[in-house]
C-alpha cells in the first residue's frame, strides 16, 4: 500500500490508518519518489504539527534518500503556522492586510492581556470573549456574523495595541492567511507549491486546513487518524476536516492502511482504547507486525521512589545495549515539575538530557523580575537584536509593576495617536520632555532610558559574553540554546535561535542526548523505548476530567482529549514501553501538581494523598500489562 501511495500521481489523496500503520512513512516515500524523479525540492511542501515532527520527518527523508541530503534539506518542511507567517510576511501581503506577522510569545501575550484589561471588562468575561474570537477565527466565521457591540469594541481595542507595536496573535495568523489567499490580492500566493503533503491533518484548525489546500497546485495528499487528534497550539483542531476530506471533494483517492508495526503489546494496548467513547472504533488495526517486545507496568510507593527506581532501571537497560543511542529513548513526563526532577536525577545517572519537549518556553511573573529571570534575559536579547521592536519595549516597560504599567502604556498609545507618531517615537519624545506629556509617562520613560543604556553598552557583544550580558548564564530555559552556541553569534542570530526554541522547540542534534518530553511532543515521532512516568489519575488523564464542579459534558470532553493523547503516546514505542505509577504522595505535592486524590491518610505524622493508576490502564482491560512492584524490578537487576 505504501508503494502505491509513493507512486500516486492524481490530484488529491487521503491516507488513513491506526497508530503506527505507516502514514508518515507513506509521505516520506512519496516525497522521496518525487525527488528521485527530478522534481524541484523547493516545489514540495510538507506540513507537520510541530517542530519535533518537522525534525523527525526531515531525518527520515534524509535516510530514505541516502547520500542526497541536499535535496532533503531543500524540501520545505514546517508547521502550518510557520507557512502562514511566511505568506503574510511578503510585501504584497503586508500591503493587503496592513499587519506585520510578528507573533507574540506566550509571555508577550500576557502583556497583551494586561493591556486588554484597560477596557474595564471583568477578566473572566474578557477571557471568555477572547476565546470566542479565537474559536470563530479558527473556523473562518466572518466577524459580521457573530460580533455584537461589546465584541467589536474589544476587537478594535486589541487591534489598536497589536497594530501599534507591529505584532500579531498566533490565533490570528491562519485566518488572515486564508482570507489573503482567497482574495484577489493573494492570487499570486495561491498554489505556490506543486506538491503539498500534510501529516496529522486532523490536528489542524479549519483555517489551517484551508490554507494548505489553497497552497497546493498539482497534488494534495493528507494523512491522519481522528483518534490521534491532539490540540497543538490551538484548542480547535478540526478532525472532521480529515474525516470528511473525500466526501467534500471530487475524485479523492483514499488509501486505508490496516496493519500496525512496532511493539505488538504496546500497539494492542493502544488499540484497546479505540473501543471507548470519544474514539472512532472503525479506525483499528486488522493485524500487528513486529516483534513481541516488552511492555512493563511498574508500581512504586512514592514519586521519589519512582524517579529513583525508573532512572536506575533505565541506566542499566541502556548500558546493556552495544550501540546505545540515547536519543532513541523518550522519558515521558506529565508536567514541567516532573521534567525538572527527572532531568536532575538523570544527569546524576550520567545521562546527557534535553527537556525541550517538556519545558520549552519562557514564562515567569513579570511583576517580579526576581521570579522571571529568563523572561528578562529574553527581552534584553530581543532589544539588542532589534532596538525598534515595540513588543520587546512593551515587555521591558512593564517589568516590576503590579499591573505591568498597562494603564501608562494605554496613555502612551493615546498620546502617539494624538501626535501622529509611532509608539517608539512617542517614547523618545516623552523621555526628552521637561514635563510629563501624558499621565504616568515617567513610569515608562525611566524604563526606556534604562533599556537604551543597556543597548548602548552591550550592542557589540557576541556568543557566550552576550549570554552573560543578558543574564542567561545557567538558566534552564536557555540550556539547549547554550549547547548549540559556537561563540560568534551576534544578538540577531542568538535571538533568532532563542525565539525559534521559545515559539516551537526542537531537539538538539546528537545521538546520545536522552529526550524528556510531554505528551504533545510525541506527535509525528517514534522511539525505540518510551518510559511513561507519573501514569496516575490527575496527571493522565488530567484532573479536569474528574472535577465535580464541571459538567458531565466538560468532563467527558477532557477525558476524550486525554485518551487520544495517551493512545498516541503509548503507540510510539518500537521496542520497550514502560508505564510507571505510584500509590501515594505527600499531600502538598499532590495538591500542587493536581493529582486526583482518592483519600488522605496520616503516615508517620505526615499527611499522605492516596492516588490510583491512570484510568486508561483499566479501560484497556486485558491488553494492559500486569503490574509489577518496583522493588521486584530493581531486585531482578541487582539494583536494590
Amino acid at each position: 500500500m505504501i508503494e502505491n501511495i509513493a507512486a500516486f500521481d492524481g490530484r488529491c489523496a487521503k491516507v488513513c490508518g491506526p497508530a503506527r500503520s505507516g502514514k508518515t512513512e507513506a509521505l516520506v516515500q512519496r516525497c522521496a519518489t518525487l525527488l528521485n524523479a527530478g522534481v524541484a525540492p523547493e516545489s514540495i511542501f510538507v506540513e507537520q504539527s510541530n517542530a519535533f515532527a518537522v525534525q523527525s520527518f526531515r531525518r527520515r527523508l534524509q535516510h530514505a534518500l541516502g547520500a542526497d541530503h541536499a535535496a532533503a534539506d531543500a524540501v520545505v518542511v514546517e508547521t502550518t503556522l510557520d507557512a502562514c507567517v511566511r505568506v503574510l510576511d511578503t510585501p504584497e501581503a503586508l500591503e493587503a492586510t496592513g499587519r506585520i506577522p510578528r507573533l507574540l510569545t506566550t509571555a508577550e501575550y500576557n502583556f497583551f492581556l494586561e493591556d486588554m484589561k484597560t477596557l474595564g471588562t471583568p477578566i473572566r468575561r474578557l477571557r471568555k470573549m477572547l476565546e470566542t474570537f479565537y474559536e470563530q477565527w479558527s473556523k473562518l466565521v466572518p466577524d459580521s456574523e457573530w460580533m455584537g457591540t461589546e465584541e467589536t469594541v474589544t476587537r478594535d481595542h486589541g487591534l489598536r495595541h497589536l497594530v501599534g507595536r507591529g505584532a500579531m496573535l498566533a490565533q490570528e495568523a491562519p485566518r488572515l492567511c486564508a482570507d489573503y489567499l482567497k482574495s484577489d490580492a493573494g492570487a499570486n500566493a495561491r498554489q505556490q507549491y506543486d506538491y503539498v503533503l500534510c501529516d496529522d491533518f486532523q490536528n489542524l484548525t479549519y483555517a489551517e486546513q484551508t490554507c494548505l489546500c489553497l497552497l497546493a497546485k498539482t497534488q494534495l495528499i493528507v494523512a491522519g487518524n481522528v483518534n490521534q487528534t491532539i490540540a497543538v497550539g490551538t484548542k480547535w483542531p478540526n478532525p472532521n476536516g480529515f474525516a470528511e476530506f473525500d466526501a467534500l471533494r471530487h475524485s479523492v483517492e483514499v488509501f486505508t492502511l490496516s496493519k500496525s508495526f512496532g511493539n505488538q503489546p504496546a500497539l494492542r494496548l493502544a488499540d484497546a482504547l479505540v473501543r471507548m467513547d470519544g474514539m472512532d472504533a472503525s479506525v483499528r488495526a486488522e493485524s500487528f507486525e513486529g516483534s513481541e517486545q516488552d511492555i512493563v507496568c511498574i508500581k512504586w510507593n512514592t514519586p521519589e521512589d519512582e524517579l529513583n527506581g525508573v532512572t536506575k532501571y533505565l541506566r542499566v537497560l541502556l548500558d546493556a545495549e552495544e550501540d546505545v543511542r540515547e536519543s532513541r529513548t523518550c522519558v515521558l513526563v506529565p508536567n514541567k515539575r516532573w521534567a525538572r526532577m527527572a532531568e536532575r536525577i538523570l544527569k546524576k545517572r550520567g545521562f546527557d538530557v534535553s527537556t525541550a519537549g517538556s519545558t520549552a518556553g519562557i514564562g515567569g511573573d513579570p511583576r517580579d523580575t526576581s521570579r522571571a529571570k529568563a523572561l528578562v534575559a529574553y527581552t534584553k536579547l530581543n532589544l539588542l537584536a532589534d532596538p525598534k521592536d515595540l513588543t520587546a519595549w512593551r515587555s521591558w516597560c512593564g517589568f516590576d509593576h503590579a499591573l505591568t504599567n498597562s494603564d501608562a502604556w494605554n496613555f502612551l498609545v493615546e498620546y502617539a495617536e494624538q501626535q501622529g507618531v509611532g509608539l517608539l517615537e512617542a517614547l523618545e519624545q516623552a523621555s526628552r520632555a521637561s514635563e510629563e506629556p501624558f499621565l504616568r509617562a515617567s513610569a515608562l520613560t525611566a524604563r526606556y532610558q534604562e533599556g537604551r543604556t543597556f543597548i548602548e553598552k552591550n550592542a557589540r557583544r557576541k556568543g557566550f559574553t552576550l549570554m552573560h550580558a543578558i543574564g542567561a548564564d545557567g538558566l534552564p530555559e536557555f540550556a539547549d540554546v547554550d549547547a548549540m552556541l559556537e561563540g560568534d553569534e551576534d544578538a540577531a542570530k542568538l535571538y533568532q535561535m532563542t525565539r525559534r526554541h521559545v515559539m516551537d522547540a526542537s531537539w538538539p542534534e546528537g545521538a546520545h542526548i536522552l529526550h524528556i518530553a510531554g505528551y504533545d511532543a510525541l506527535i509525528g515521532a517514534d522511539y525505540d523505548n518510551v518510559f511513561v512516568l507519573g501514569a496516575v489519575d490527575g496527571f493522565m488523564p488530567r484532573r479536569d476530567a474528574f472535577e465535580v464542579v464541571s459538567t458531565e459534558e466538560d468532563r467527558a470532553r477532557v477525558m476524550d482529549e486525554e485518551r487520544r493523547r495517551f493512545y498516541n503516546a503509548v503507540s510510539k514505542a518500537k521496542k520497550l514501553l514502560v508505564i510507571s505509577t505510584f500509590s501515594k504522595s505527600q499531600l502538598e505535592l499532590a495538591e500542587r501538581t493536581k493529582m486526583q486524590v482518592v483519600r488522605v491518610k496520616s503516615e508517620n505524622g505526615e499527611r499522605m494523598a492516596i492516588v490510583r493508576p491512570s484510568s486508561f490502564l483499566a479501560e484497556a482491560g486485558d491488553a494492559a500489562p500486569t503490574t509489577e512492584g518496583g522493588q521486584s524490578i530493581l531486585s531482578r537487576y541487582g539494583l536494590n
